[in-house]
């Protein structure tokens, strides 16, 4: 049998073709070779490792810049099949040989304890999706303290400032920080500005991506020559920008669905918090509006206070307690009811439904006094509109008489000058008889 090699040394058309360079080619002119002469056969295994070496040839020939990434994936995926055919080949069956006449003896290596912890919880983790630029993925697992350390003498940063993952991570942070309000704003309609701000902080603070960063391992493939405290600030931003770093990669690296494909994965590992997310419900945010009109007066006031520090809940949010205390109609800082909320204003407004739910004691006294207090200006206003009435209607009749007087003054005077126009009247009458006579 031949010797099978891949690459172009292989001998793809058979066993008997190196003959042909030692005969002498026929004359172009000479008769026609005949097509249908026999040619030889090759066995399968000789057209397995063949089909191999040009699989091969054709992957390193075609992995450049611009390839298509479809075919080369394909190629690859063949070349897997073959080779995982169950056939006997020389190189099989020599490695078959050699383990029955020399065994290998050496101490088989332990899995350490991390790793296997590391691989059962990366079952649960969706995958990571890739970064496709060779030189994104090299800068996201590279500190800077790899490629410039101040302490040595004549280490210098460079012009080149993307061989690490510093401003990856700026950009990083700019798309988690997009995805993660994406995901508040189309989940949670319901939900007020204030309280999608404060879970989003939650959902990109350091311990967060942290948590995902150790899961699947990158603080180990981090190159680096830093020291640092495991335990400290410093290092747990390290690990999470790492995080931030490889979501600007697989974004930078695909375009066209990059960003896509990083939203998918980041609200995938995400799910179990926004699952917990649970917005209050204020069986009535105008509480604090009712319980005013009810018992504010002049010189009465409705206080809020902080009735104990701000605590954490099972989710780690923030709970206020608040309690509303009332000053006025006899009263001084007197309790009417507690509430909690993820801040003051929350707090407050169930805190005054609290105090109308209880509808106690000094909340009712409180609202009596108002209201006789107001029963009383009621009345002495309709008191003195009546007196007011009643002037006004004297004023009225007062004007009526003194029109009417003036009409009597009046009339005198009119019959005078009746009477100085009648006289001159009879005067012209006469002086036109004298004329006619």
């Amino acid at each position: 049998m031949a010797s099978q090699k891949r690459g172009g040394g292989f001998n793809h058309y058979g066993r008997d073709q190196h003959n042909k360079k030692h005969q002498q080619p026929q004359h172009r002119n000479g008769p026609p070779l005949s097509r249908n002469a026999p040619q030889p056969e090759l066995s399968s295994q000789d057209m397995q490792t063949g089909l191999v070496a040009l699989l091969d040839r054709f992957v390193a020939e075609e992995t450049t810049a611009g390839a298509d990434k479809e075919a080369l994936h394909h190629a690859h995926e063949l070349r897997r099949r073959l080779c995982a055919r169950d056939t006997i080949t020389t190189s099989s069956q020599a490695k078959r040989d050699l383990d029955s006449a020399r065994p290998d003896k050496g101490v088989q290596v332990a899995i350490p304890d991390y790793i296997e912890r590391r691989v059962r919880a990366a079952k649960d983790l969706p995958p990571l999706p890739p970064i496709c630029e060779p030189h994104l993925h090299d800068a996201v697992f590279t500190h800077r303290s790899a490629i410039y350390d101040p302490s040595i003498p004549g280490s210098t940063l460079g012009s080149d400032l993307s061989l690490d993952y510093e401003r990856l991570e700026l950009l990083g942070d700019a798309y988690i920080e997009l995805i993660a309000s994406r995901a508040l704003y189309n989940r949670f309609p319901h939900v007020d500005v204030p309280e999608l701000c404060m879970w989003r902080e939650r959902l990109v603070e350091n311990s967060t991506l942290g948590r995902f960063s150790e899961a699947y391992g990158f603080p180990d493939r981090l190159k680096h020559r830093a020291v640092w405290d495991k335990k400290s600030k410093q290092y747990a931003k390290v690990v999470a920008d790492i995080v931030e770093a490889y979501v600007a990669g697989v974004v930078l690296s695909d375009p066209e669905h990059g960003f896509e494909a990083a939203e998918a994965w980041l609200t995938e590992l995400w799910a179990p918090q926004l699952l917990g997310f649970r917005e209050k419900i204020i069986e009535n945010p105008q509480a604090r509006n009712e319980l005013n009109k009810l018992v504010l007066g002049k010189d009465v006031k409705l206080v809020t206070k902080e009735e104990r520090p701000m605590t954490y809940d099972a989710n780690s949010v923030q709970c206020y307690h608040i309690g509303i205390y009332l000053t006025g109609w006899g009263y001084t800082d007197e309790w009417l009811g507690s509430g909690d909320g993820q801040n003051k204003v929350q707090a407050g407004v169930a805190a005054a439904a609290d105090a109308l739910k209880r509808d106690g004691a000094v909340l009712k006294d409180a609202i009596r006094q108002k209201n006789e207090l107001r029963a009383a200006k009621l009345r002495e206003q309709a008191k003195a509109d009546g007196d007011g009435d009643r002037q006004e209607t004297n004023e009225q009749d007062a004007a009526v008489e003194v029109k009417k007087r003036k009409k009597e003054d009046d009339a005198p005077e009119s019959e005078k000058k009746k009477h100085r126009k009648d006289k001159k009247e009879k005067k012209r009458a006469a002086a036109a008889d004298d004329g006619s006579a």
